[in-house]
């Protein structure tokens, strides 16, 4: 991973963390999710315009999973697949490099850092490209050695937009 995307990562943490503390964590949750929404709708824009023709929705959402987090730096790999999700194996992760670099204990607070920071964004993400696909973490690493597991999931029950 490149150096520069590793200190990238380091800063918005390290931002995160300073909001935390001067506007309190709901204040600064609330506004982060802001945010992931309104990058949710820019990245899916981007994405429609490089995803390959005639995916469906399921493929088109792990084909925007992957792409999101290949272009983060991170290393993922299809794990498992059925007819209503694929889950991927992420080894080499910069946001948990990042964490590192800050001295943040991941083994405790990668999990909610994960699910305020990371997966709101590509879910928002996910949401523009079809409102049925969200993402879902199934395990998280707690050292260097360890991977994650997330899920990109169609739910049956939502009416399907066009990718």
């Amino acid at each position: 991973m490149l150096d520069g995307v590793r200190r990238a990562y380091a800063l918005q943490v390290l931002y995160l963390m300073k909001a935390i503390e001067r506007l309190g964590s709901d204040e600064a949750l609330r506004m982060l999710e802001e945010a992931a929404e309104r990058q949710g709708a820019i990245v899916a824009r981007e994405m429609r315009r490089a995803m390959p023709a005639g995916l469906g929705p399921l493929d088109a959402g792990a084909w925007a999973y992957r792409r999101f987090m290949e272009d983060a730096g991170a290393d993922v790999a299809e794990h498992k697949r059925n007819g209503a999700s694929v889950t991927f194996a992420v080894r080499r992760c910069p946001f948990y490099e990042a964490f590192l670099d800050v001295g943040v204990d991941c083994g405790v607070f990668l999990n909610g850092i994960c699910r305020n920071l990371t997966l709101p964004s590509i879910g928002s993400t996910l949401r523009h490209l079809d409102p049925g696909l969200r993402v879902e973490p199934l395990l998280t690493r707690e050292s260097a050695e360890d991977l994650c597991l997330e899920r990109v999931v169609l739910d049956a029950g939502i009416p399907r937009g066009t990718v």
